[in-house]
């Protein structure tokens, strides 16, 4: 069997070592978010990527909750694009705190009829609501933490939103 480790490595392992015993553990919900992502792997979806957020990137989300405006509503936008760099479907979303719950209140282009579901890993099964022919969703009682969306239309492929904590 060979070592791929040499005498003169002992040092630099331990050094390693150290400072990996000195690390904090990264956040909770930095740890979800990535054990979710695995998730998406089983899925024979196309992934929308979050391309804009009216709270800016995740880390300022909390201090937004602190300084407590964030009971204005959040605007996610998640788009899929095609070879060409085409718009094939953008799924606005409006997050609203209702009480210690989410309100989503969604719309889709271009518009047309789908089935919407909303997962978290802290809810067993996913839940779904139909879109109507112009669009427009509402999910209502939506947990905070790590969510994800997937659009299903007749005759396309699945789309899934990147993982999102709200």
């Amino acid at each position: 069997m060979n070592d791929p480790t040499t005498p003169d490595d002992g040092p630099l392992l331990a050094r390693l070592g150290a400072l990996l015993n000195e690390a904090e553990e990264p956040p909770a919900d930095a740890m979800e978010l990535a054990r979710q992502s695995f998730t998406l792997r089983r899925l024979d979806a196309e992934l929308a990527a979050l391309v804009e957020d009216s709270h800016g990137p995740a880390a300022s989300v909390r201090s937004v909750a602190v300084r407590g405006s964030a009971r204005e509503p959040r605007q996610l936008t998640f788009q899929i694009v095609d070879e060409h760099g085409r718009d094939e479907l953008i799924i606005a979303v409006q997050v609203e705190s209702v009480g210690r719950r989410r309100r989503l209140t969604g719309h889709l282009a271009p518009q047309g009829p789908a089935y919407i579901e909303v997962r978290q890993p802290t809810v067993p099964k996913a839940r779904g609501v139909d879109a109507d022919r112009r669009g427009l969703f509402v999910i209502d009682d939506v947990l905070p933490g790590p969510m994800s969306l997937t659009c299903r239309r007749a005759g396309g492929i699945a789309v899934a939103t990147q993982w999102t904590l709200l």
